[in-house]
């Protein structure tokens, strides 16, 4: 399924995904920088943070999965819970994908 890429390197990562409001803002005089804030970024920080407890390359949020029209030939969503994000109240249910 996976192509060997180039001199047999394959490059691997880990990937945290959520949705929400994101605010957008340009600071700076001489140098100017866009800067990103809200709490989606933090809840998408510790979703990302959870790949390596969970021994997944990809983690999303029910929140995600609601809004999304998930239809595919090779891939569903599995379900892993309920789980305690650092600096959230609440728990965040998380899903990750799995082979059809």
């Amino acid at each position: 399924m996976y192509e060997q890429a180039y001199d047999g390197i394959v490059p691997e990562f880990k990937a945290g995904l959520h949705c929400g409001y994101v605010m957008a803002g340009e600071i700076g005089v001489v140098k100017r920088d866009i800067v990103f804030s809200g709490d989606v970024l933090n809840t998408t920080a510790r979703i990302q943070q959870k790949c390596n407890d969970l021994d997944v390359d990809i983690l999303f949020s029910n929140d995600l999965l609601d809004i999304l029209n998930f239809q595919d030939d090779f891939f569903e969503p599995q379900k892993i819970g309920a789980i305690e994000l650092r600096g959230k109240a609440q728990s965040v249910m998380l899903y990750t994908l799995r082979n059809k």
